[in-house]
């Protein structure tokens, strides 16, 4: 919590001793972890929650110093309750069968719902915050009354969602715009809402998902202000998100009112405002975007990735290499792309990847989950 405080017994920083402990565990030592606990949502009764006091846990995911995750990579299933999302528009926005969707991911093996209202793709329709709200609050009450506890995040930009997604059952925020909205550059506006939003998740105590994005996913891919001379193909849009994301993430958990530590995931948001190459250096480096280095502000967070069925891998499936012509392909026929990209997330060794097939991608998931352990 405050990793520069000098000690003055050792004379060194808490960030320091702390390393050295998880390091070099003395003989018959359990091996410390870090943990990202959830919030039980909604209060059950009046003992499991008042205002001003910390919800009960329902449960809590295990990483390593380095923000890894202990055991395996945590898989987030993907449930548009929408008529227009890229990938599965109309598949989930009626109640039956976002129930049966969420039912067919738990037993598959997802560890969290991301439950989405408004449709993040390029000129999506927009709507208003009341229609969100009646979008997402039915498949949410909808999930906790079946007596299931399956995590759900709430995968929206706007305030008044977000709080009554998590009143309603919903045990963390996913924001693709990383709680400045979708304006950019950044404004007064964003700068309020970025207050707001993190208000809200710090009043409430749940995990936040903070992802890199400019604005709308198809625009401002840009990222030549970061590149350097000695940096590698691709390197200024990994620096450029390091950067961008590492800004948002600090004013995020520093000062009066700032955010648990421990409650952060960073998301450097595969597909938005990236070309494909860039895309594809986010994937390749993503380890190094969390590396314990003193100068990267996103060290150590935990990370999660979203690469699945998105237009990037639509570009490079339809692109001419040697003897093979290229396809065009809907997001519905790009399985197995989406496959090869979460196996590269896991060999990168992210905590989270977010999918929407869970039983195929839970499938890729641990098999490149027992490579890593090799």
């Amino acid at each position: 919590m405050i990793p520069e405080y000098t000690v003055p017994t050792f004379g060194r920083p808490v960030k320091q001793l702390l390393g050295n402990l998880i390091d070099t565990p003395g003989p018959g030592t359990a091996q410390m972890r870090k943990v990202i606990p959830f919030p039980r949502y909604p209060f059950l009764n009046a003992s499991s929650g008042a205002e001003g006091s910390a919800p009960l846990t329902a449960t809590y995911w295990a990483l390593t110093s380095a923000g890894e995750s202990v055991d395996k990579t945590y898989i987030m299933a993907t449930l548009n309750a929408t008529p227009d999302s890229f990938s599965d528009g109309s598949m989930n926005n009626e109640l039956p069968a976002a129930l049966q969707y969420t039912s067919l991911s738990t037993a598959a093996g997802a560890d969290i719902i991301d439950v989405g209202g408004y449709s993040t793709r390029p000129h999506a329709k927009h709507i208003g915050t009341d229609e969100e709200i009646r979008r997402v609050i039915p498949v949410i009450k909808g999930i906790r009354g079946t007596g299931n506890l399956p995590l759900i995040s709430i995968d929206t930009f706007r305030p008044k969602v977000a709080e009554a997604a998590v009143l309603a059952g919903a045990n963390c925020i996913n924001d693709v715009y990383g709680f400045t909205g979708p304006e950019y550059p950044l404004t007064e506006l964003g700068a309020q809402h970025f207050l707001e939003m993190r208000k809200i998740a710090r009043d409430l105590a749940v995990p936040v998902i903070l992802m890199h994005s400019r604005g709308e996913a198809s625009a401002n891919k840009d990222y030549s202000c970061y590149n350097s001379a000695g940096g590698g193909k691709g390197q200024g849009v990994v620096e450029g998100v390091r950067v961008e994301l590492g800004e948002k993430v600090d004013a995020a958990v520093r000062g009066r009112g700032g955010l648990r530590r421990w409650l952060v995931i960073v998301d450097p948001g595969v597909g938005f405002s990236k070309t494909v190459e860039g895309n594809l250096s986010l994937l390749k480096r993503a380890s190094s975007l969390t590396a314990r280095e003193s100068d990267n502000v996103l060290a150590g967070f935990p990370q999660l990735i979203g690469a699945s069925k998105k237009s990037f891998l639509g570009v490079i499936l339809s692109s001419r290499v040697g003897s093979y012509p290229g396809r065009t392909t809907t997001p519905g026929e790009r399985g197995w792309a989406t496959a090869a990209a979460v196996s590269c997330a896991v060999q990168q060794r992210v905590a989270v990847v977010r999918v929407h097939d869970v039983p195929e991608m839970g499938d890729v998931v641990r098999v490149a989950d027992s490579l890593n352990d090799i």
